[in-house]
C-alpha cells in the first residue's frame, strides 16, 4: 500500500476513538463565522468575558494556594487603579496550566499560569505581566480582535464529541469532562497585532512604575520565556505558551527596556520586598503535569481523583491526550482509548444513544470488576476507511466510562481479544497503585557556598536539570553560589487523592 494510504489508514484508526462518545461529532465552528465589523459594546464585552471565565474555571481550574491567589489578586488590583477602565470588575487567578502563559479575557478577567509563575523570580516580573494583561483590557484589544475577519486563535480546540469536550480529569458541569490545560472550541484567545502588543507593553509598564515596581521587568520576563522555550526545543504546536497569543521578538524586549528608562518610578511599595520572600510564596506549586489529570505507571493508567485504573496493552505507546487516554502499537494499526462520556449510573443509556447513530452488534450487559457494563461491537466509516470497533461502557460512581478499541476489519481477529482484555481491567486502583502516584512540586533549597546549580540539583534530587534550574532561578548554571540563596528545585512527591463528586461541578 502506498505510504500516503498507510498514513490515512493509521489516522483513521487512531481518530476512531474520538468519534463515538455520545453518538454525535460536533465540528469546531469557523472562528470567523458570524463576525461583525462593529466593535462590541462594553456590556457585550463584559457578558462575553463572564461566559469565557466560567469556561476557564470549568476546563482549566485554578491552582496554587488561597494565599498565592490572594497575593496575585492584590498586585493586580493595585495596578488596575491606573487603568483607564478601572471601573470594570477585574479578577485575577492562577490557572492550572503547566505551560508558561498569561491571558486576559474581555471585561477584565486575567489569568497567569502556574507554569509561568514557576519561572518568575521577583514581584516586579509578576507585576509586569499582570500590567501587560490589564493593558490589553484597557485597550479593548480582545473586543476589537473578535470583530476582525481573521478571527481568534484558540488556546486549544478540542473535537467536540457529543456536544461536549470529553476527556479524563475531574468532571465539570453537565457531562463535560476536560483535561487540565485544555479549553473547548468555544473559548478562544485573541492573537494580538504588533501595535496592540506594544500598547499593552507600555500601558503595563506605566502601571507598574506608578506603583513602584520596575517597568523593565517585562523585558526580563520575555528573556526568561525565550530561554525556557529554547530549552523545551522551540515551538511545539501542541504546547501552549505565552508566545502563542503574545508573539515576541528581541526588538520588542529591547524597546521595552528603552521605554522603561523614560518612566518615573514611584517609591518602592512591594509586598514581597526581595527575591527570597517572593519565591517563598511559590513553594509547593505543581510544576509539569498534574497528577489530578491521571498518570501512567508503566502500562497502567491510574486516576487518583476519579478513583479508577486501566491496564493498557504491554509495549504499546500511550498518551494522556486532550480528548482521551490512548494506547496504540508501533505500527499504529489499532488503538485503545478511554473516555468519560456521560454522568449517571446506567451505561445502557449511553449505549442506546450510540445505537441511534451506529448499528451495534453483539450487545451484552455484564459486570466488570463489580461494575455494571454494556459491551458491543460495531463498524463505521472514518476518513474513507472501514473501522471495526470494540465498545464497553462502564458505570462507576456517577460517571460512565467508554473503553473503545479500533482497528481495520482485516486486523479484527488479531486485536479483538486485546480490546476485550483491556476493557476487563477497568477497576478501582489498589492502595499500592495510589501510593505510586507522584507529581513534581516547586521547593526551595538553600545553596551552600561555592556550590553550583548542578550541585544543588544533585543534593536535592531535583527533577530539573541544571539548565532548567538556570532558567527557573535566573542564575547561570556554572556560577559558584555565595551560599544561602533560595534555589528553586523540582521535587518528586506523593500525590494525595482528592475524590471528585460529579454532581458538584468545579
Amino acid at each position: 500500500m502506498p505510504e500516503n494510504c498507510v498514513t490515512k489508514r493509521r489516522q483513521a484508526v487512531r481518530s476512531a476513538c474520538l468519534v463515538l462518545a455520545v453518538g454525535l461529532v460536533a465540528c469546531a465552528a469557523d472562528p470567523s463565522a458570524k463576525r461583525t465589523r462593529r466593535v462590541m459594546s462594553e456590556e457585550d464585552e463584559i457578558a462575553l468575558g463572564k461566559e469565557a471565565a466560567e469556561q476557564v474555571e470549568q476546563y482549566l481550574g485554578f491552582s496554587g494556594s488561597d494565599e498565592l491567589n490572594a497575593y496575585v489578586s492584590r498586585i493586580g488590583q493595585r495596578l488596575v487603579r491606573h487603568s483607564s477602565r478601572s471601573h470594570l470588575h477585574h479578577e485575577f487567578h492562577v490557572v492550572d496550566m503547566k505551560e508558561p502563559n498569561a491571558f486576559a479575557l474581555p471585561g477584565g478577567y486575567i489569568y497567569v499560569s502556574r507554569g509561568l509563575l514557576a519561572l518568575m523570580n521577583s514581584e516586579d516580573e509578576l507585576a509586569a505581566v499582570l500590567g501587560h494583561e490589564i493593558g490589553h483590557v484597557a485597550g479593548r484589544h480582545s473586543a476589537k480582535q473578535q470583530t476582525k475577519s481573521r478571527g481568534w486563535i484558540p488556546l486549544q480546540i478540542l473535537a467536540g464529541i457529543g456536544g461536549a469536550a470529553t476527556s479524563i480529569v475531574s468532571p465539570g458541569l453537565g457531562a463535560a469532562v476536560a483535561s487540565a490545560g485544555q479549553l473547548p472550541a468555544s473559548l478562544a484567545l485573541a492573537s494580538y497585532s504588533r501595535k496592540q502588543e506594544k500598547e499593552a507593553d507600555r500601558l503595563g509598564q506605566e502601571y507598574a512604575a506608578a506603583e513602584g515596581w520596575d517597568p523593565a521587568a517585562l523585558s526580563s520576563t520575555m528573556d526568561a520565556l525565550t530561554r525556557e522555550q529554547q530549552l523545551a526545543g522551540g515551538r511545539d504546536p501542541n504546547r501552549m505558551s505565552f508566545f502563542d497569543s503574545h508573539p515576541t521578538t528581541p526588538e520588542r524586549a529591547r524597546e521595552g527596556r528603552e521605554f522603561a528608562e523614560t518612566l518615573e518610578v514611584a517609591p518602592a511599595n512591594r509586598i514581597a520586598v526581595d527575591r527570597t520572600r517572593f519565591v517563598n510564596r511559590l513553594d509547593g506549586l505543581v510544576v509539569g503535569a498534574a497528577a489530578r489529570a491521571g498518570v501512567f505507571l508503566d502500562e497502567r493508567f491510574v486516576h487518583p481523583d476519579l478513583g479508577f485504573a486501566l491496564t493498557f496493552p504491554k509495549g504499546w505507546t500511550s498518551e494522556n491526550g486532550a480528548a482521551a487516554v490512548l494506547a496504540y502499537p508501533k505500527n499504529e494499526s489499532a488503538v485503545v482509548g478511554l473516555q468519560v462520556v456521560a454522568e449517571g449510573d446506567d451505561p445502557a443509556v449511553v449505549a442506546d444513544e450510540i445505537a441511534r447513530q451506529v448499528e451495534l452488534q453483539e450487545r451484552s450487559t455484564k459486570a466488570i470488576n463489580g461494575m455494571t457494563a454494556v459491551t458491543a461491537t460495531a463498524k463505521i466509516a472514518q476518513q474513507g476507511q472501514q473501522i471495526a470497533l470494540s465498545l464497553a461502557w462502564i458505570a462507576k460512581e456517577g460517571l460512565v466510562y467508554q473503553v473503545l478499541g479500533a482497528t481495520t476489519p482485516n486486523r479484527w481477529a488479531e486485536y479483538r481479544p486485546t480490546f476485550e482484555q483491556t476493557a476487563a481491567t477497568f477497576r478501582q486502583p489498589t492502595a499500592a497503585e495510589l501510593a505510586e502516584v507522584r507529581e513534581n512540586r516547586l521547593r526551595l533549597v538553600d545553596a551552600k557556598k561555592g556550590e553550583t546549580l548542578g550541585g544543588v540539583a544533585k543534593r536535592s534530587s531535583s527533577q530539573w536539570s541544571p539548565a532548567q534550574m538556570s532558567v527557573a532561578n535566573a542564575i547561570e548554571a556554572s556560577l559558584k553560589l555565595s551560599g544561602g540563596e533560595a534555589i528553586k528545585v523540582s521535587k518528586r512527591e506523593r500525590y494525595e487523592p482528592k475524590p471528585v463528586n460529579p454532581t458538584d461541578g468545579r
